[in-house]
This record gives structure tokens, C-alpha cells and sequence, in this order.
């Protein structure tokens, strides 16, 4: 096992390791012609799953939020559902920011956790954060609840993937799969505000509407993702899912929990990925890179001399060959750091110093 290290209110945080495999028995078959092959009890092949389900499932809770939101002059009342894993034995428990809002973006009204047990206890949010779609909330239960051990370090493409929630309302459920990319980034388009996603671990363990919130593990039981969306079957997709790294959640909930808010660097600037077809198009001196079109005003980068029409080349020594790049390159940072930033103007290079600042609210 890897190293455990006790976080506040009793939160495990490990090191990534090599999950445990577990070796079947061996088998004994009947030798008699006409008798029928049978296995004793316990000596079946046993499935990297089961272990998890065993570890993990009592750290995973259904969560369910009635909302209230305006309907012309009418009030309207929503219900839904998703799940989330106890983070704090003391009753913290992280996720997502959609599941905690209705179908207006307001926080939702009333929310209940139900536990593996059965035990049912409302619950108060702490903290969201619509930019990495991840929201703490609190129960009172009144004894030490299961704290999940969350793995920091990113996990290997192909090791087994274990999903845990309530797919459409069934709680406690178990899919097995394996990790089936890393970096992904899926557009705003999971109840996240507009906001695009990205930095995902991708899953083929079957996700559902429900798992929301709910844990993404290794065959350890150690949970490395927090499940956020799925690509559904009508788009032609087949089990493709995606959760938010352990290593965001666990920087994210531990400052939600110590302030009620997750803040992030920003730079002040849109976007989009040049290509050859584009370069054609707008007669740009680069063919790769990202374009900026936008700069907001008084903003870090127009502070730092950044310009429309600028291709930016690299973060620091980081290349820079997609939009998404450039995000997860200022989420990485804190508000007050400073990055270099080479950029193309008009065919001549040049390097800029960005000073980072806090992401406003609205942007």
C-alpha cells in the first residue's frame, strides 16, 4: 500500500501506487464422467471491482436538491439528483456545482445526503466552484463518518478504472473499466455555467446521469477522479466518460473548506487554436499556436502589452497548441504569479512578463 498521510478532520490523501492483484484459487474440477464441473464457494474469479466496492462504497452517498426557480410568473419547483464521496470524517463531502444547482444556476434550496447505510441528513453547501465544476457540502451526522482516500498523482492509461455512484437513482452501484485517456476537455455543456472542462481523466467504466459527484477509483479503492460527464449514446458514443483529476479536487475542496470559495489565476484573454485553415484564412504568420481575439480590458494581459490578433507560442517553456493549453497553464498558477509569454506579432517574436491576477467572478 502507498503511503497514507491524515489530513484535517481525517481526510486521506495517498501517493498513486500499482494496484494489488488478487489470484484466483486454484480450481478443482470433478473427475467423475456425468458430473457437472462446480467450484466451491469463494473460489470464483475474482474481479478487480469487487475489492473496491468493499473499500469505497460506504465513502459514496446519493445526493438529492429541490430547487425552486421562475417560470414566467409562475414558481416552479425541480428536483434531481446525483451522488458525492465524503471527503472529512467530520462531514465534509465534495461534488460537482451542477448537482447543487437547479435548472436556474441558483444554489438549490434543500439538499439530502443519503449515506450507504440508508441514513438520510440534510445538508448546507460550503463552497462551489462553477470553473472546475466541484462544490463541498456538510452534514451533521453526529459520529465519524468514512472518509475516502483521494490519490494526488495522475493515473496510468489502461489501469483499471472503478466507477461508484447512483446512476439514475440506483445507489451504490459499481461499474468496472479502465483509465482511457488523460487531458481531456469537454465543452460547458454539463450545467457548468458555459464553462469548458478540461485537464479530465477519460473513463470507459459506464457513467450514467446520477453518477455525477461520484467516485472515479483505482483497483485499490483509492479514488483518483471525481465522475463529471459523459458522452451520451445518442451522439454515437460508447462509454465514454470523464471525472476531474484527485489532484484538482483535492486542491480545490481544501480551499472551499478553509475560505468558502476556490480562487484561480486568470490572464484576461479568449482565444482559439490556430490551424493550417485558419492561418489560410485570416493570412497569420504561424500555423500553429492560439489566437488571441479577445482581450479584456485592464485586464493581466492588457496590462502586459498582449494585443488582438497575437499568436501566443509559448507559457513559460510550455508550447502552447491548443486553447485548452493556455487554461489549464493559468489555472496551474496562483493570483500574483508571473508568467512569460512568447508571442508572434505580425511575423517578430517577442516575450511579454503577465502578472496573474485573481479571476473576477463574472469572467
Amino acid at each position: 500500500m502507498g503511503t497514507n498521510s491524515e489530513k484535517t478532520s481525517s481526510t486521506q490523501v495517498a501517493v498513486n501506487q500499482a494496484p494489488t492483484t488478487t489470484q484466483a484459487p486454484p480450481i478443482t474440477t470433478a473427475s467423475t464422467a456425468g458430473k457437472p464441473n462446480v467450484v466451491p464457494t469463494g473460489q470464483g474469479v475474482v474481479s478487480p471491482a469487487q475489492h473496491v466496492a468493499e473499500v469505497l462504497v460506504p465513502s459514496v452517498v446519493n445526493v438529492k436538491v429541490t430547487s425552486e426557480y421562475q417560470l414566467g410568473p409562475f414558481q416552479q419547483e425541480a428536483q434531481g439528483e446525483g451522488s458525492g464521496v465524503i471527503y472529512t470524517s467530520d462531514g465534509m463531502i465534495v461534488t460537482n456545482n451542477h448537482v447543487v444547482r437547479g435548472p436556474d444556476g441558483e444554489v438549490a434550496k434543500d439538499i439530502v445526503v443519503t449515506l450507504a447505510t440508508g441514513k438520510a441528513l440534510p445538508a448546507r453547501v460550503i463552497g462551489t466552484d462553477p470553473l472546475t465544476d466541484l462544490a463541498v457540502v456538510k452534514v451533521d451526522a453526529g459520529f465519524d463518518l468514512p472518509a475516502a482516500t483521494f490519490v494526488t498523482e495522475p493515473p496510468k492509461v489502461g489501469e483499471y478504472a472503478v466507477a461508484i455512484g447512483s446512476p439514475l437513482g440506483y445507489e451504490g452501484s459499481v461499474t468496472l473499466g479502465i483509465v482511457s485517456g488523460l487531458d481531456r476537455s469537454v465543452e460547458g455543456a454539463y450545467g457548468t455555467e458555459g464553462i469548458a472542462l478540461n485537464n479530465l481523466i477519460q473513463t470507459d467504466a459506464p457513467i450514467s446521469p446520477g453518477n455525477s459527484g461520484g467516485a472515479l477509483a483505482n483497483a485499490s479503492g483509492q479514488v483518483i477522479g471525481i465522475n463529471v460527464a459523459y458522452e451520451p449514446p445518442t451522439t454515437g458514443a460508447v462509454s465514454i466518460g470523464f471525472a476531474i483529476p484527485s489532484a484538482v479536487v483535492v486542491k480545490v475542496a481544501d480551499e472551499i473548506i478553509s475560505t468558502g470559495k476556490a480562487t484561480h489565476a486568470y490572464m484576461g484573454v479568449v482565444t482559439v487554436t490556430v490551424t493550417p485553415k485558419l492561418q489560410e484564412e485570416f493570412k497569420l504568420s504561424r500555423s500553429s499556436g492560439i489566437l488571441v481575439y479577445r482581450v479584456s480590458p485592464n485586464s493581466p494581459a492588457a496590462k502586459a502589452g498582449i494585443q488582438e490578433g497575437d499568436i501566443i507560442i509559448k507559457i513559460d517553456d510550455k508550447e502552447m497548441l491548443d486553447a485548452s493549453d493556455l487554461l489549464v497553464a493559468v489555472r496551474d498558477r496562483k493570483p500574483g504569479e508571473r508568467v512569460k509569454v512568447l508571442i508572434d506579432r505580425g511575423g517578430k517574436e517577442m516575450e511579454l512578463t503577465v502578472t496573474l491576477e485573481e479571476r473576477p467572478s463574472e469572467e
